[in-house]
């Protein structure tokens, strides 16, 4: 794991599992028992089979909706300074093919972007995935073929990454609450003692505690809120060290009153790079304006255009 995979640990998790207290109000939200206080709780295994079927990555679930994203990015120097960078918001227009998401940057701090230069990248995008596209086209046999195992392999590895989640936590369920006017099932999640993660992300929710709450008609993961119980160090603690405290949070809303998307992600932690460079983050990630993926939205941005397009 680099640096960079250090500071944006927190990305991957949450990811993952749809994938904190001793700083301000970002610690782990109380359980407030609600509604139907008598109601016994379901079997934790049958919901959490539910829970899993229903499972599907941010990733797979985004590509169905145009929505515009609003974020500070974390830097990473060759020195490991960290550092946070402009605030920018983004219009997102997905893609079921690897490298083709269109990421078409809007405004920086609150300042919309010029028109002729919002233009310009939207050419330069087009004529990106021509050259993209071209390159396909002449593939030999051999470098397709080591390009879909490259794919294939990113899949899996993004599926074990999941599986890791239900390998290295323990569920224990206690009660209900309400969150956005809607009912939930909450647990509490504990790394079990025995577990055997598969991949580095799953390594390092081993050191880690939160509480989930489920939507208990949907049976859909609506809110994580994760600690860091352990420090975790990367290259034996010389290359980084993700400090114990380390907060994370990720929470999804209903959209369309069809399927439950991302709507905010939270981070708050510190740590060192290089042994001797502290750092400390406190960002927020927030998705809205979700709107259905359609070919005439695609074409908007993406389709290449004739001279008479242009006049």
């Amino acid at each position: 794991m680099s640096v960079r995979s250090l500071v944006s640990v927190s990305l991957v998790l949450l990811v993952t599992v749809a994938s904190a207290h001793t700083q301000e109000p970002l610690d782990i939200a109380p359980f407030r028992q609600s509604v139907e206080m008598d109601a016994p709780l379901p079997d934790t295994e049958w919901l959490l089979e539910q829970v899993r079927a229903r499972v599907k990555t941010d990733t797979e679930l985004l590509r169905r909706y145009t929505y515009r994203e609003r974020r500070r990015d974390i830097k990473v120097s060759k020195l490991g300074k960290v550092t946070l960078g402009p605030t920018r918001e983004f219009e997102v227009y997905p893609s079921s093919i690897p490298g083709e998401t269109y990421k078409r940057l809007m405004a920086i701090d609150g300042k919309p972007l010029d028109p002729e230069v919002l233009a310009a990248r939207d050419r330069k995008h087009r004529e990106d995935l021509i050259e993209r596209h071209e390159q396909l086209d002449d593939e030999t046999p051999d470098e397709r073929a080591e390009r879909l195992a490259k794919e294939e392999k990113a899949l899996q590895e993004e599926q074990e990454q999941l599986e890791d989640a239900f390998r290295v936590f323990e569920f224990h369920l206690i009660g209900r609450d309400i969150l956005d006017g809607r009912q939930m099932i909450v647990a509490d999640l504990t790394p079990k003692e025995d577990a055997k993660p598969k991949t580095r992300i799953g390594k390092v929710m081993k050191n880690m505690r939160g509480r989930a709450w489920v939507n208990e008609q949907d049976f859909e993961l609506v809110r994580v809120d994760v600690e860091v119980v352990d420090d975790v160090k990367v290259g034996w603690g010389i290359v980084g060290r993700l400090h114990k405290g380390s907060q994370l949070l990720f929470q999804r809303t209903k959209v369309n009153d069809e399927i439950w998307l991302p709507s905010l992600m939270h981070i708050k932690m510190s740590g060192r790079t290089f042994i001797f460079r502290k750092f400390a983050l406190h960002t927020t990630t927030e998705y809205f304006d979700y709107r259905k993926f359609s070919v005439e939205t695609d074409e908007r941005v993406t389709t290449p255009r004739t001279e008479d397009q242009h006049k």
